[in-house]
Parts: C-alpha cells; structure tokens; sequence
C-alpha cells in the first residue's frame, strides 16, 4: 500500500512538472457547477438538492476553453475531482469510479497532429519518472518494471475507429467497450491512440473533420440542412483520439475542438446532451429553458471569432491501473 501511495505521487508530480515545462499554466476550478460542468455523461451527474440548479462537475473543459481565448493564455491545464453517478446505485461499471482525479489541458493553435504528440509526451514523461524512481527504491517489482518498459519502448500504435470497428467486427457508431479496447490492445501488442471517431457519439464540441475535396460553404450548408443524400455524411467522424492502454483502457480522450460558431450551437442545440439536461432542469424547477442561457457566454466566443484550440482529458487512475498492471482502477 505504501508503495502505491508513493507512486501516486510520482504520477501526479511528474504530470504537472511536464505541462508547466511545455508552458501550460495550472489552476483549478470549483467542483460546484451548472449545467457547463456537467455534461461530460449527463445521465450520470450528480444533481445537488438545493433551490439553484448546481451538479458536481464532470469536466473543467469548457472553462479551460473561455479562459484561454478570453484572457489570451495560450495553454492552460487544470486538475479537479470529476464525478458520476454510474447507475441508481452508485456502483461503477468499471469504466469510471464515481470519484477520481482528472487532468484537462487546453491549447490554443493546435491540431490533431499537435494532440496526440502531446498525449505521448505527457504519457512518456511519467512512465521514465515511475521507471528511474522504480531502479532506485524498488517501487514496482521486477514483473511490473518490465511490462513498463515493455510498452514504453512499443510505444503508441495509432489506428482510425473505422479500422478498430473492422477488426472487431462492429458496425460503424457502436462505442467501443472496454472488452473491446483490451482485444485490441492484445492484437497489437501495444498501447493504442485510437481517432476519428463517429461525431454521433462523441463531445459537441469535438472537430468535425474537414474531407478534401468538399466545398466548405456548401457542405456547411448541407449539414445544417441535414441534407444527407448531398452532403451529410452517416459516417462523418471528429478529429479526436482515445488513447487505450494494456489493462486500463481509455487512459485519455482529447480532441481538436470546433471552431465554427454554427457548428457548435446546431450540434448543441440539437444533440442528446442539451435535451437531457433540459430534462433534469425541468423536474428541478420547471424552467428547462434556462439551461441554454448557461452555455450562452460559452457560445458567445465563437461569434465571428473562429479559434482553432484542442484539449485532453487524462484520468490518474487508470495510468496508475496500467503501470501496476491490476485489473481495477486505482482511486486517486
């Protein structure tokens, strides 16, 4: 236990020595939110009983993204407790404890390209901390040095969904289960950073992806129309990435955010998320309109103002899952 204790310290400083040395400034947020901190997985919120609508946040991500645009800092990190209610029993699925600490950064004038360099950067950084610290006072045992050094050395295999979906055999805009980044995993023999995911089962703010060959102006259009036979396409991805490690799975989901004002409101405005949260507003209070006013300040950047900008989300516990090789996640 203690060296478990002395390890999520290691994690946890070496995270934030390398985003303050690659020039990321660090705040944290309040862990009381609205509706703006709590739709990462609406439907497992949880809603405080008080008069005002306020939840426990799920995600600093879009108040890392005001900060950065509003203020003009480049690149800012945060990390707080992120919370969900996994079902009515507040039991996890083993995807997420119902508590656990998470590390967001947000970028300006960044790419996807940019994103996952910067998720094996960050992920690197750790695992050669964890290691030297391991050589010296016999951290992990000989099993568990070797495996990290085994998948250090390996590194990150990138692979699109739409490849992932065609070795498991699953039709396109099924999420992958933990199963099923596991098996992956296991055929490749190596971490993975998975991307382009279906746009209908990721964040509303996720990139979509731009296909050459489209006008821009007019496949805007048509996705605004929902002309699908035109120029929506069933299979239009987002420029994102899941990074998938032996053991834990999802370890971090980041993407490349989208920077077109209509985008962003048409795929809020008409997404699961907003309609949930409008639910949930409406048996507080009856006032299910209110729950756009609160993403109005956040829409607002947007408004003739394009900002190219990505961002990740890493959970400490499931690094500290795959480097010490459990089958559950580590509370951290």
């Amino acid at each position: 236990m203690k060296n478990v204790v002395i390890l999520k310290a290691i994690i946890y400083r070496s995270a934030l020595e390398y985003l303050w040395d690659q020039g990321f400034i660090g705040v944290p947020y309040p862990g009381i939110t609205n509706a703006t901190g709590s739709c990462e997985a609406v439907s497992n919120v949880f809603k405080l009983d008080e008069q005002r609508f306020q939840t426990l946040s799920q995600t600093v991500q879009l108040h890392l993204e005001q900060d950065i645009i509003k203020h003009g800092l480049p690149r800012m990190f945060s990390t707080n407790h992120s919370f969900r209610k996994d079902n009515k029993n507040w039991i996890s699925d083993g995807r997420h404890l119902n508590q656990f600490q998470l590390l967001e950064s947000e970028a300006l004038d960044t790419d996807l390209v940019w994103l996952l360099s910067h998720c094996k950067g960050l992920l690197n950084h750790i695992f050669k901390k964890v290691m030297s610290v391991s050589s010296l006072y016999g951290l992990l045992t000989p099993e568990q040095h070797h495996n990290l050094y085994y998948y250090y050395e390996k590194g990150f295999r990138i692979i699109r969904y739409e490849d992932a979906i065609g070795i498991l055999g699953l039709e396109f805009g099924t999420d992958l289960s933990s199963k099923d980044e596991q098996e992956l995993v296991n055929k490749f023999d190596s971490n993975l950073m998975i991307t382009h995911y279906p746009e209908k089962i990721k964040f509303f703010n996720m990139l979509l992806t731009r296909r050459p060959g489209y006008n821009y102006e007019v496949w805007k259009e048509g996705w605004l129309t929902k002309n699908a036979d035109k120029w929506y396409n069933e299979k239009q991805t987002v420029d994102c990435v899941d990074v998938i490690l032996k053991h834990s799975g999802e370890s971090i989901g980041g993407s490349v955010r989208e920077y077109d004002y209509d985008f962003i409101k048409d795929r809020l405005d008409n997404g699961i998320m907003l309609t949930q949260l409008k639910e949930m507003k409406a048996k507080h209070d009856g006032k299910p309109e209110e729950v756009e006013d609160m993403f109005a300040e956040y829409l607002a950047l947007f408004k003739d103002n394009p900002i190219q900008r990505s961002g990740m989300g890493m959970g400490f516990g499931r690094v500290a899952q795959f480097i010490l090789g459990t089958n559950d996640i580590i509370p951290f």
